[in-house]
């Protein structure tokens, strides 16, 4: 008596999964040929377009010279060379103004090594509970911005006049003074040391750059 054999569970037969026949049918097929162990397919030929305009319905005819106009005289010499703006008597000329004017003007930054940039502030704000600061020559209390140098309180009137007349200090002991202004604008002291800030540190950053940027065309 002869018996078939027959496979166990969790196995097939071998024969049937590795012939020729089963390769062809469960392979994968491309027609360009990139995938894995991929046989390559015959590729779709395109087929040519033949209704397109033929150069002559769009190019124009070369055989017949164009027209062109005259000139009023020889290589268009009367013809307008620049523009009505530059001809303006409204433009100054090079005399009234200044022309050496300095070039590249960038904002001093504090650069530091594998650290992030800093700004120079052009104005340095001074943090004191009480502004107590006097003008060396008027003995007054100085409003806004005024110019320090060591021990040295110049208000912005009697900064500007000796700038002009030098007449208590001289023009190079001038450039020495920093601009500088009291913290009443950003904290709020109450007569302590301790502070209230008033202002957003990120609206004083940008505040700052303005300031930086603006002084230097107007120190």
């Amino acid at each position: 008596m002869y018996f078939e054999a027959v496979s166990g569970p969790s196995s097939y037969n071998n024969e049937e999964k590795t012939s020729l026949q089963y390769v062809l049918e469960h392979q994968p097929m491309s027609r360009r040929g990139y995938t894995v162990n991929a046989r390559t397919e015959k590729r779709e030929v395109f087929v040519p377009k033949t209704d397109v305009p033929s150069p002559e319905t769009y190019q124009m005819d070369l055989n017949i010279i164009p027209e062109t106009k005259r000139a009023f005289k020889p290589f268009n010499a009367a013809s307008v060379r620049f523009p009505i703006v530059a001809r303006s008597t409204d433009v100054p000329g090079p005399g009234s103004y200044e022309c050496d004017v300095k070039q590249n003007r960038q904002v001093h930054m504090l650069h530091s090594f594998g650290g992030r940039t800093k700004l120079i502030p052009a104005i340095k704000t001074k943090c004191m509970p009480l502004n107590r600061d006097k003008c060396v020559i008027c003995l007054k209390q100085p409003i806004g911005d005024y110019y320090q140098y060591r021990n040295e309180i110049l208000c912005g009137d009697c900064f500007n006049f000796n700038w002009q007349w030098q007449e208590k200090f001289k023009r190079t002991y001038l450039q020495a003074f920093q601009k500088v202004r009291d913290c009443s604008h950003v904290h709020e002291h109450s007569g302590t040391s301790a502070r209230i800030q008033l202002v957003d540190n990120r609206i004083m950053k940008k505040l700052q750059r303005k300031e930086a940027y603006l002084s230097l065309y107007w120190p």
